[in-house]
């Protein structure tokens, strides 16, 4: 796992917003948080609608956000939206789909975490913790993988996808290659949206020899 700094040390529950399309997996989810020492299911939401003035308006620390959601939705979209408000919390992305192609896609939507339904739930409420306590919880990202990826993108979204994987803010990301943030953010979406679409559709797909540099992957695991 990559090193991070502790934040200050917590003298309250950790406050948990679960958004998850299933009524069982919901209803689990928070009888689990509501019974578990040290964490407090403030809210659960059975879709995206409302989940940017949930977050803004009740201040969850962690939300726990399923991948597979009903309708357009998706849980790397809507963790990218959710990592540009201000002050964001931090997301743990839980899902019956996590495997190792995930990690790629799920760095670049800034997933702090990602944890399998089929895991045991210590792993889960670890995860919640430590995302709480220490920030983001990612792997070390293979090479190959984001040779693949990087396969799958514009030569112009490369850049971005790359700044977007050693977690470069938006808004420097933007000054950087002169454009603006919006446009920053828009491009992000699309980069997700390929190489999730890549994941799940074209695997058979010829790679062609662009990559991101391979110091990415590299500093990505530093962290």
């Amino acid at each position: 796992m990559s090193a991070t700094t502790p934040r200050q040390p917590r003298n309250r529950d950790i406050r948990v917003l679960v958004v998850d399309d299933h009524p069982a997996i919901r209803a689990g989810l928070e009888g689990l948080l509501t019974g578990e020492r040290g964490f407090d299911c403030i809210a659960t939401l059975a879709e995206t609608d409302r989940l940017l003035e949930s977050v803004s308006d009740i201040g969850p620390d962690v939300v726990v956000l399923d991948y597979a959601l009903g309708g357009d939705d998706d849980g790397l979209t809507t963790c990218f939206r959710v990592k540009q408000q201000s002050g964001p919390p931090g997301v743990v992305l839980y899902s019956a789909y996590v495997d190792h192609v995930l990690t790629v896609p799920a760095a670049i939507a800034q997933t702090d975490a990602t944890v399998s339904k089929n895991a045991p739930v210590s792993e889960l409420l670890g995860a919640i913790r430590d995302v709480a306590s220490y920030g983001p919880r990612r792997p070390t990202l293979d090479y190959e993988l984001v040779r693949a990826a990087s396969a799958r993108l514009p030569a112009d979204d490369l850049p971005i996808a790359a700044m977007l994987l050693s977690r470069t803010p938006v808004t420097d990301i933007a000054r950087i290659v002169d454009i603006s943030v919006t446009e920053v953010r828009r491009r992000a979406l699309r980069i997700i949206g390929r190489l999730q679409a890549g994941s799940r559709r074209r695997p058979d797909r010829p790679e062609r020899d662009v990559t991101f540099p391979p110091e990415t992957a590299a500093r990505d695991g530093a962290r």
